[in-house]
């Protein structure tokens, strides 16, 4: 991880805990989506692995009772827009799936 992008996630934990303190929600995580492996050539151990980057990077994902409010940010720590989602739907689930968490405050 770059020294940007250390910044930039410090900026995104920075607006969670904001949400998190303004719209008293259930809990909020902050996930960072994972590359995605394209193709890899070598044995078992590849010795060239090529991957692709999604858009959004990181997600903050603030928990209410019967929704989710989730925001996108780039890489670079911009917000792109936010969504709402119903709890279990299948946005979720993939969203879930695809990504890791830095960051988790109840």
């Amino acid at each position: 991880m770059s020294i940007s992008q250390r910044k930039a996630l410090k900026e995104i934990v920075k607006f969670a805990k904001r949400e998190f303190r303004e719209k008293k929600p259930l809990n909020l995580r902050v996930l960072r989506v994972k590359d995605e492996r394209i193709a890899s050539r070598g044995g078992p151990l590849p010795n060239l692995i090529q991957t692709r980057t999604h858009i959004p990077y990181y997600h903050v994902i603030l928990d209410y009772v019967e929704e989710y409010r989730v925001y996108n940010f780039s890489k670079q720590g911009v917000l792109i827009d936010g969504k709402t989602f119903l709890k279990g739907s299948k946005e979720m689930k993939d969203i879930e799936k695809t990504t890791k968490l830095e960051y988790k405050k109840e």
